[in-house]
């Protein structure tokens, strides 16, 4: 356990290649579930820390735990798919993780494997269950099992962490846009493919939507590419990631001009350097509308 219980940051390479990298592991009812590792600051062994039982607003949440020096909220992962939980003593592992610059830890039963898988082998879930991003296999005891990737942008809306955006949209959509450039938007979640769609909205903008990668790059192809002004896109998709539609921009002749944008809860220092290496022109977290419409206004300006 030693060897994962540090930091990931130097462990992959992953985040250099067009794959996702996924920390795999079991809940309380042995299932196997799984997070991209991007998101994931370290691996913590329960055990080697104190978790403080403070009163909260939800049972999913466990508690709090200092880790590196900070107050961390810890959240039990089978309350919040609807499992018994396990006594705290019966988790051996905390995933510490980062999503919108907010940090959080999983309690989870033990881990299994880190697995790559390429986005062709995730299997896109959300319409049948809003807590699950993708499916996909992974060899256990040399037979495929059923993993699932959780829907971490749900989870955040189920705790409270983030909204509807609807607040500020009022407050910080301050003037409209009223572009006539395009911009194309790629994102599979349908929480925040709603928040895109509301402010694209608020603001007037010409957009267009679309649930991936692939759909954003081939309406691309049809299109004339000087009227689009921006491209936004998530990094976590099927068929084409974020990464690899900006890669597929930003190494066209008929498209470099074009800006784009990655918008995603994953902030580690890992993902920003893969959106370097690639020459992504800006980052916003999710659902953070301040930063999507002095990001947007920057790139297209407002008339």
């Amino acid at each position: 356990m030693s060897g994962i219980a540090g930091s990931v940051e130097q462990m992959t390479q992953a985040h250099l290649r067009n794959v996702q990298q996924l920390a795999v592991f079991y809940t309380g009812d042995n299932n196997i579930y799984a997070i991209n590792i991007a998101k994931i600051k370290a691996f913590i062994i329960t055990e080697e820390i104190t978790i403080s039982n403070t009163p909260t607003d939800t049972p999913i949440v466990e508690g709090i735990a200092t880790i590196r020096g900070e107050p961390i909220t810890l959240i039990n992962l089978d309350r919040w798919l609807g499992n018994e939980p396990l006594p705290i003593e019966d988790y051996k592992l905390i995933i510490f993780c980062e999503f919108n610059h907010k940090q959080v830890g999983f309690l989870v039963k033990d881990m299994l494997d880190i697995v790559e898988k390429t986005t062709d082998e995730l299997k896109n879930s959300e319409e049948q269950n809003s807590k699950i991003t993708y499916t996909t296999y992974v060899k256990v005891n040399d037979k495929d099992e059923l993993c699932t990737v959780f829907n971490a942008e749900q989870l955040l809306v189920d705790i409270g962490w983030t909204d509807s955006g609807t607040d500020d949209l009022h407050k910080y959509v301050t003037a409209p846009i009223n572009n006539s450039k395009i911009i194309l938007a790629a994102e599979d979640s349908a929480v925040a493919r709603e928040i895109l769609i509301s402010f694209f909205k608020k603001a007037g903008a010409n957009y267009e939507v679309y649930p991936n990668g692939t759909q954003l790059l081939d309406r691309l192809a049809t299109i004339n590419p000087q009227s689009v002004g921006l491209v936004i896109t998530d990094i976590e998709m099927p068929e084409t990631d974020g990464y690899q539609v900006a890669q597929a921009i930003k190494d066209s002749s008929m498209l470099s001009h074009i800006p784009v944008v990655i918008n995603s809860s994953m902030t580690t220092a890992a993902v920003r350097h893969k959106m370097e290496d690639i020459g992504v022109d800006d980052f916003i977290g999710k659902t953070d509308i301040a930063s999507l419409y002095n990001t947007v206004v920057r790139h297209i300006g407002l008339a």
